[in-house]
């Protein structure tokens, strides 16, 4: 079995955003936007000079733990209707326009006094193998989201990432970020152990003690940066991550500032 495991260490400082504090849950940590071409509806980025639409954007977050004294304590999100206890769904394209339903924060079961304590918070950009492969009904968020499975064979898109070329629709490129080469009797059946290349991401993110007031920052045109587009149309779907462009997809995960604390001080 080839499995993929990627650790990435994003250095930060947490920071504060006003626009969050008076609504802020004690464990919330919201994840903005960043480098949009526009500040309305539909979200666009700029790639390569141009203009590109997001039409989706989601991904999953599961296992989540806190560092304390050296040590790491798993915790669980707040149940909700983006969350079960291990696995969290943020979703930002429907957040936009007119009847808003996306999610931009996760909510972890902890008190602010616990996180006070912590100085690193860790978690996997994935879904659970003994989640991963099956669709929950009803069809709601988290692990309900038709949107956000592919089949039983490979499962839940851990990242969705659908955009097109705003001056010409028909330019499209995706990144679908999955197990990939699951074996299984049909697509429609779950595989019986892991798969080919997992692809699943381990994150750990510092904390500065005493400071609850977090919120991530998360960059689309930096994850695919140094992609060409035209080159490859067909974009990376539940594909190897050694093949293009997955792999450099894959490192820009894994080596650039897609995902940060909001404050400037210590971004890489």
């Amino acid at each position: 079995m080839r499995a993929l495991f990627l650790i990435v260490i994003v250095a930060g400082l947490s920071g504060c955003d006003d626009w969050f504090a008076p609504s802020r849950q004690p464990g919330e940590i919201p994840f903005v936007l960043t480098g949009l071409s526009n500040d309305a509806c539909p979200l666009e980025v700029t790639v390569e000079g141009q203009p590109w639409t997001v039409d989706h954007f989601a991904f999953y977050l599961s296992n989540p733990e806190i560092r304390i004294d050296g040590r790491w304590h798993a915790i669980a999100f707040h149940p909700s209707e983006w969350q079960t206890k291990n696995i969290a769904l943020l979703s930002f394209h429907n957040a936009c326009g007119e009847t808003p339903s996306g999610n931009q924060s996760i909510v972890l079961n902890a008190s602010e006094k616990l996180m006070k304590l912590a100085t690193n918070l860790r978690f996997t950009l994935a879904v659970p193998f003994e989640n991963n492969h099956a669709l929950d009904t009803p069809p709601t968020a988290p692990l309900g989201a038709p949107n956000m499975f592919l089949n039983a064979q490979n499962g839940h898109y851990y990242l969705r990432l659908d955009m097109h070329k705003t001056s010409t629709p028909t330019e499209t490129f995706a990144y679908h970020l999955g197990s990939a080469e699951c074996e299984s009797v049909s697509p429609n059946h779950a595989p019986n152990r892991a798969c080919g290349f997992t692809n699943r991401i381990e994150f750990i993110l510092p904390m500065l003690q005493f400071d609850t007031e977090l919120t991530l920052e998360l960059s689309v045109s930096n994850i695919v940066s140094q992609v060409n587009f035209s080159q490859y149309e067909a974009g990376c779907v539940f594909t190897s991550p050694e093949q293009a462009p997955c792999d450099q997809l894959l490192r820009n995960l894994l080596q650039r500032p897609w995902i940060q604390w909001d404050d400037n001080v210590y971004k890489i």
